[in-house]
């Protein structure tokens, strides 16, 4: 079977990691460096004296030419491929890539892959034939075990493909080094183009940073359904946001979402009235000019005057924990 160049690429990336993964004497090249630069710069200072202040004025910031400390500050650039082998997130997450991955179904039903993994969580980032691509299931086993990990929280890649963000897997064992990935269409599905994933674990940040101001909630959702109150939170500290609603005897709808990089990655519980709704609902992206999902509560008990919603974020995911973000809660009531 011919090779593409992605799958060629794909290829080299994978036999060069243990070469990248290997420590760098950083310390001691930074200092020849540092060295290196002063003769070329004093050698520059020499020769074009008297151009030096209008190159810089002209190119506007010149890295390097502030002094031999500026060698030392890290360096920010933006990466165009779809699948980095590394990239951090807005909330200091660092993603390290382990494995990638080509899905043809026009060529097969799915294709199966292992990955090493390290203890760390793990998670999954496509790069889609089109934004709107149906989705595909991955899943993953691990030898010894009788249970099929899947994509958390929800077991396919919700939005991924628009928005071009990494969907969790289910937590492997502690002790496990490799596990056997499955990618396949799901049944019935008509999937169309060649799929590429990459296999990431990431690292969350030491201290969880402070979160972005939480998005306001709409004024309606529909033409019936009106905001009535509303409440915002923090994760990971409180976690949980209480509401009390009069009951007008109209149907009540819920508007959950989360901000910053917790969007549809943590649950939700839902209490009213001490009664639990089924769930977990997924803690959704915040409201846009397209949109905004809800969960309708319907009418409730004409016996209760008011109702007291309550809703917990979870993960099964420890290191969220050290990972910020915003709960913001809703309540809407109308005909419906």
């Amino acid at each position: 079977m011919p090779t593409d160049y992605r799958e060629l690429r794909d290829l080299l990336d994978e036999r060069s990691r243990p070469a990248l993964d290997r420590p760098v004497p950083w310390h001691a090249l930074r200092a020849g460096e540092r060295h290196a630069r002063r003769r070329r710069l004093s050698a520059l200072a020499v020769a074009v004296a008297g151009t030096v202040a209008v190159a810089v004025a002209s190119a506007g910031t010149v890295a390097g030419l502030g002094g031999p400390d500026e060698i030392d500050q890290p360096i920010t650039a933006q990466v165009a491929e779809k699948l980095p082998q590394r990239y951090v997130e807005p909330d200091g997450t660092v993603y390290r890539r382990l494995a990638t991955a080509t899905f043809d179904p026009s060529r097969a039903k799915s294709r199966t892959f292992q990955v090493k993994v390290s203890g760390k969580p793990v998670a999954v980032l496509p790069d889609c034939p089109s934004p709107m691509a149906s989705p595909v299931q991955v899943s993953a086993r691990v030898a010894g075990l009788n249970r099929v990990f899947r994509l958390s929280p929800v077991p396919f890649l919700m939005n991924s493909c628009e928005r071009g963000k990494a969907v969790d897997m289910q937590l492997f064992p502690a002790g496990t080094q490799t596990a056997t990935f499955t990618v396949e269409s799901f049944p019935g599905s008509e999937t169309k183009g060649k799929w590429r994933f990459g296999v990431y674990e990431w690292t969350a940040p030491a201290t969880s940073r402070a979160p972005a101001p939480p998005v306001e909630p709409p004024a309606k959702i529909s033409k019936d359904l009106h905001l009535v109150t509303q409440g915002s939170t923090t994760w990971p500290g409180t976690r949980e946001v209480t509401l009390t609603v009069p009951n007008r005897g109209r149907n009540v709808a819920l508007v959950i979402y989360c901000g910053d990089g917790l969007t549809e990655r943590l649950t939700a519980d839902v209490w009213v009235n001490g009664r639990q709704i089924r769930g977990p609902q997924r803690c959704s992206v915040p409201p846009t000019r397209r949109g905004v999902g809800y969960l309708g509560l319907g009418r409730q008990p004409r016996g209760e005057k008011t109702l007291t919603i309550r809703v917990r974020l979870g993960t099964p995911i420890p290191d969220y924990r050290r990972r910020s973000g915003t709960l913001t809660v809703a309540a809407y009531d109308g005909r419906m």
